[in-house]
């Protein structure tokens, strides 16, 4: 079957790299069939929906969305409690990352309620955190449930190489 994206991921996809919708669909398609010629059990998802957000994470580089790869964006990075002595570090870190790096790291210190209101919904944080959310127990709970039920697929993912 061809492959007909939905309009706006491929406007936002083709936006992103500069490039025209046919490059990007050829590089989804060059990215399904290396994927099939490494590996007929290929652990993760062969859908083209999923193929362009795993490229667009790789910034449409073929070769190096096959390399010890993961299909995740990091759009932020949140530390609450920071340890003080963790700022002077951070601040000699920050002089090798990327500008676009540097604004994805946020620091909310001990006072961090009010500062993960102004990043996450209420609805969504922990109360614990400030939120109206389920708790941070239950959540640890859902995530151990989580990965006990997907225990075969995590190990048949450890075993590709």
């Amino acid at each position: 079957a061809e492959y007909k994206p939905q309009e706006d991921s491929l406007e936002q996809s083709s936006g992103e790299t500069h490039t025209q919708p046919d490059s990007v669909l050829r590089s989804v398609a060059q990215l399904r069939l290396r994927a099939l010629k490494q590996s007929l059990n290929w652990p993760l998802g062969l859908e083209d929906e999923f193929l362009l957000k795993f490229l667009r994470a790789r910034d449409f580089d073929v070769d190096l969305a096959l390399k010890d790869s993961f299909p995740l964006k990091v759009r932020g990075i949140h530390m609450i409690n920071e340890p003080v002595l963790f700022h002077p570090v951070f601040a000699i870190i920050t002089k090798f990352l990327s500008d676009k790096i540097k604004e994805r790291v946020h620091m909310h210190g001990h006072n961090y309620q009010s500062s993960l209101r102004k990043h996450f919904p209420v609805q969504i944080l922990p109360p614990e955190y400030g939120g109206q959310g389920p708790t941070y127990e239950e959540l640890c709970q859902e995530w151990t449930n989580f990965v006990l039920q997907s225990e075969k697929e995590l190990l048949e993912l450890s075993l590709v190489t």
